[in-house]
């Protein structure tokens, strides 16, 4: 495969994903605008500080107004990551890679191009927000859905898993880097049930809490939130079962060869981490290095592949 056509796949599918990741967060945000104003201002201030852009948000606001921020995650041209602005990248790495995906891979991201140019295309009033969120969110399963059920599995398929898991480690590892003080010992500090609203919004975002409630018999607690992102080998968007399935492809790109690539060492590395990791043990610079040996890990897979 042509260096070109694999960084098309990869970076296209780390656009989706970071886009899908990013309406959970604000989902989740406006759910808790809707019902209450306790905790909304520390709310808000986690998410654009997960996603590095509150610095950006505040240059032109003086205050964490719910819609403003809305709409500078959905649209604003000051916030390189918007939802508007990741899709339409995600459309052009497709279009450029149109040969190796499905027709119907390519009309559903067009299609979620298409719409989000044509409701985002002014200003987003409060009682459009949820349809829009819902809306765009299961535009976006339908391209994974089509991904899964109608391309070959092959190594165009691994190259997409690559970009999609590697994306989600990283948006696992921002927002419980961003929360890390919410893992403290609960015992040794004497909290216990004090930060049950905020490891609860952790959860909501990411679109995990029913099924940690399923798994956890409906208690929540701190080290059991911590284990279930980071090293729960079931959960989805845990850091485990995402390295697992980088770990996958990889093997299945390289072949016999895989043992010899910095990309699958580095992967390796990352997964014994989490599996040497106490449970009670969860800081800044766990889950910095962590980030970090992710971000390496992806610059091995652009190097090794030849991306251009």
């Amino acid at each position: 495969m042509l260096g070109s056509t694999a960084d098309s796949l990869f970076w296209m599918f780390r656009y989706i994903e970071r886009a899908e990741n990013t309406l959970c967060v604000i989902e989740s945000g406006f759910q808790l605008y809707l019902i209450s104003s306790t905790n909304l201002y520390n709310e808000w201030d986690a998410i654009l500080r997960t996603n590095s852009i509150r610095q950006y948000f505040l240059k032109k606001n003086n205050s964490l107004d719910s819609l403003k921020i809305i709409n500078f995650m959905l649209k604003d041209s000051r916030n390189v990551n918007n939802i508007l602005s990741l899709i339409s990248k995600a459309r052009e790495n497709a279009r450029k890679s149109r040969v190796s995906i499905t027709t119907d891979v390519w009309e559903s991201i067009n299609t979620c191009w298409l719409y989000l140019n044509k409701e985002l295309n002014k200003h987003v009033t409060e009682n459009k927000i949820q349809l829009i969120l819902q809306t765009t969110r299961e535009k976006i399963a339908l391209i994974f859905g089509f991904l899964e059920k109608t391309m070959l599995k092959n190594e165009i398929l691994n190259f997409c898993y690559l970009g999609t898991y590697i994306e989600k480690f990283d948006n696992t590892a921002r927002i419980l880097n961003t929360r890390q003080y919410l893992f403290l010992d609960e015992k040794k500090y004497r909290l216990e049930g004090y930060d049950n609203f905020q490891l609860e919004m952790i959860l909501r975002s990411m679109s995990s809490y029913r099924s940690f409630m399923w798994k956890n018999q409906n208690e929540i607690k701190a080290n059991k939130v911590s284990y279930f992102l980071i090293s729960d080998k079931d959960m989805p968007k845990s850091l485990m079962f995402c390295v697992n399935e980088t770990i996958k492809n990889l093997k299945s790109i390289h072949k016999k060869n895989f043992t010899k690539n910095n990309s699958y060492l580095n992967a390796l590395s990352i997964q014994k981490k989490i599996k040497q990791k106490n449970t009670n043990f969860n800081n800044y610079s766990f889950l910095n290095s962590l980030f970090k040996l992710n971000m390496t890990l992806a610059a091995n897979i652009e190097e090794e592949f030849n991306f251009q």
